[in-house]
């Protein structure tokens, strides 16, 4: 997410952790002593969790920003079309007990997808700690959470020096594999907005700053893109599908789509037109490549489509799963 996509969220990452904080002077090395630690520990708290699920393709992705709405969340998941990817944000702030039963009660309704650290929040927690955290959520709610994502828009420009963000996504890789569970990295995709070379582009970013082995290894590698942060582009399916193929030859056996797409702000009346079109045109992308899978997530799904008897972007999000459907099933 965008720093300037939530500014509860924001808020709450410039003061998450302060107790906790660890300034990473050398990432490399700091991951290196992080992997030893953990090897010589035997990987305390990490359990094997039982056989995972399958998940569907194409995915069908939601967000939710926050658990507050349980019993709104779960109903939705049920009335939808088709039993969609909930992709939960935890904050940074808040230890893996205070999601557990909110994740075990969407868990039978949908697919989960847990986000281990938003963009937003990824200067406010040094690698050792977040190494801790992911450590601790997937100990937790590892039976619960389908798919982890490792990173988010690991390669913003707020994110922090991209040594430290490797460190981060490495580690947490490394903890969430050796719990034999899924991965998944999403990249901002910035391409003819950027910030030159202060912000790299996806398949640069990957290149350097993702290991080879991460990359060989990763479940879904997945794009955040919001037209709002850059200049209201909107690339064409084939621009699109080209992109796809070139981040295919970095991750060649990772499963590719959306991780994120919306607003930086829910939709009100005089927005509601934007987000019908957002919502429409990318779950309808008819990208044709074997190894794409949609997902979206639309970010502001709790507060623009919940409850799903009243508000005016429920409708929306339906046809756009039925359109993803016409778009990527043959």
């Amino acid at each position: 997410m965008h720093p300037t996509k939530s500014l509860k969220a924001l808020v709450s990452g410039v003061v998450a952790l302060s107790t906790t904080l660890v300034l990473v002077s050398g990432a490399g090395a700091a991951t290196k002593g992080l992997r030893a630690e953990r090897a010589a520990a035997g990987a305390v708290g990490v359990v094997p969790a039982p056989a995972m699920r399958a998940l569907p393709r194409p995915l069908y992705g939601v967000t939710v920003d926050d658990v507050t709405n349980l019993g709104a969340i779960v109903a939705g998941a049920r009335a939808l079309g088709h039993m969609p990817v909930t992709r939960i944000y935890f904050n940074v702030k808040e230890p893996a007990s205070y999601y557990a039963s909110a994740v075990r009660a969407v868990q039978p309704a949908s697919y989960v997808m847990g986000e281990l650290l938003d963009s937003s929040d990824s200067r406010h927690i040094g690698t050792a700690a977040y190494g801790r955290r992911v450590e601790s959520y997937v100990a937790q709610l590892g039976n619960s959470v389908d798919v982890w994502e490792i990173g988010n828009e690991v390669n913003g420009n707020w994110t922090g020096r991209y040594s430290t963000v490797e460190a981060k996504l490495t580690t947490a890789y490394d903890d969430v594999t050796a719990a034999g569970r899924r991965t998944a990295l999403t990249l901002y995709y910035n391409v003819g907005c950027g910030d030159g070379s202060r912000e790299l582009d996806p398949v640069s970013f990957s290149g350097r700053y993702v290991p080879a082995a991460v990359r060989s290894g990763l479940d879904y590698v997945l794009l955040s893109y919001y037209e709002g942060n850059c200049k209201g582009i909107r690339p064409s399916a084939a621009t699109w599908a080209a992109y796809f193929a070139q981040l295919h030859i970095l991750f060649p056996h990772a499963l590719l789509g959306f991780g994120e797409i919306g607003m930086d702000n829910p939709a009100t009346n005089t927005s509601l037109g934007t987000a019908r079109s957002l919502m429409t045109y990318y779950y309808g992308l008819g990208v044709d490549l074997p190894y794409y899978v949609g997902g979206y997530f639309w970010w502001y799904y709790d507060e623009d489509c919940l409850p799903y008897a009243t508000k005016p972007l429920w409708a929306t999000l339906q046809s756009a799963f039925a359109s993803e459907t016409a778009a990527l099933t043959h």
